[in-house]
């Protein structure tokens, strides 16, 4: 009996030591049963487990389980909202936490997180650009979002994205936001295409300012590798978080912190079409640990308070 009693503990502990989840009731781990080559019915397993675990533990174990870094599994966590749509869990975008899904922006189109929370009871798919956070890079991703007791529970999986960079440009100059995207966009699709020598060296090239606009590219210590407006940043090695305004401002930190998400940075930088100091609205994002990143310029106002 004592032997029994002993192999018991033992085989409590590889289990607990296997799933991490040492005071949780429900079952976890179920989802392997399901073989990741079959990504889309391992979502379908992997997103019904975090349903199965809130039945059981509720919905503090639950959050706390799948808003833990460590419980992300290659590719696949579980994200979950509550009935009003505010994040309770992201372990890949912890800043999520506490916001509207409903408010989240895609990055090849603005209106995905709604996208999403529109699932019911029946569950639907979402389809989008979104950073793979097993490999740092952007790729298309298929998510599986339902409903249960109110919550939103989802989870997804990625396929390669190898789009033709010229196909990215749909969005015109009318649209800057839209248009500053789709640039960027387009500047990581040739990378992925022809690697990051080529394209360095494309757009650092005077040629490639449009106007207002062009591309800035920084290598994985935040380097600059291209810069066709300031090619001194890249003739002599210049760090981005570096970078000050004219008005002080730490404007290079600021961009520096973009993620695969990408992120918006306003400051006072020289417009290359007017020769003028103006207001810059840059978009930069991460992808496979460079920063590509691009912007527009609207003049300062001089009208009085």
């Amino acid at each position: 009996m004592k032997d029994y009693c002993t192999l018991l503990l033992i085989l409590s502990l590889v289990v607990i030591g296997f799933t991490g989840c040492d005071n949780l009731t429900g079952v976890i781990g179920e989802s392997y049963k399901t073989p990741m080559d079959d990504p889309e019915a391992f979502t379908l397993a992997f997103v019904q487990e975090a349903i199965d675990l809130y039945k059981t533990d509720g919905i503090e174990a639950t959050v706390a389980h799948y808003g833990n870094p460590e419980n992300i599994q290659g590719q696949w966590y579980v994200f979950i909202t509550d009935e009003n749509n505010i994040h309770v869990a992201h372990a890949s975008a912890p800043q999520f936490v506490g916001t509207n899904i409903t408010e989240v922006e895609g990055i090849d189109r603005l209106t995905v997180g709604a996208e999403i929370a529109t699932a019911t009871e029946e569950g639907h798919w979402t389809e989008y650009l979104w950073p793979n956070p097993e490999t740092n890079k952007l790729e298309q991703k298929r998510t599986w979002s339902i409903r249960y007791d109110g919550y939103l529970f989802a989870s997804g999986y990625y396929e390669p994205w190898t789009p033709d960079p010229a196909s990215l440009l749909t969005a015109t100059k009318d649209n800057p936001e839209a248009y500053a995207r789709s640039l960027v966009l387009s500047a990581i699709a040739y990378y992925e295409s022809e690697g990051i020598a080529a394209t360095a060296a494309y757009y650092n090239d005077p040629a490639r300012v449009d106007g207002q606009w062009y591309v800035f590219i920084t290598g994985e210590n935040d380097i600059f590798v291209s810069h066709p407006v300031r090619q001194d940043f890249t003739e002599k090695p210049t760090d981005l978080k570096d970078i000050v305004g004219s008005d002080g401002y730490q404007l290079g930190i600021e961009i520096a912190k973009a993620t695969g998400t990408g992120h918006w940075v306003d400051y006072l930088w020289p417009n290359p079409e007017s020769g003028n100091e103006e207001q810059k609205r840059t978009w930069a994002i991460r992808h496979d640990g460079y920063l590509f990143g691009t912007g527009y310029y609207q003049p300062i106002s001089t009208d009085s308070q």
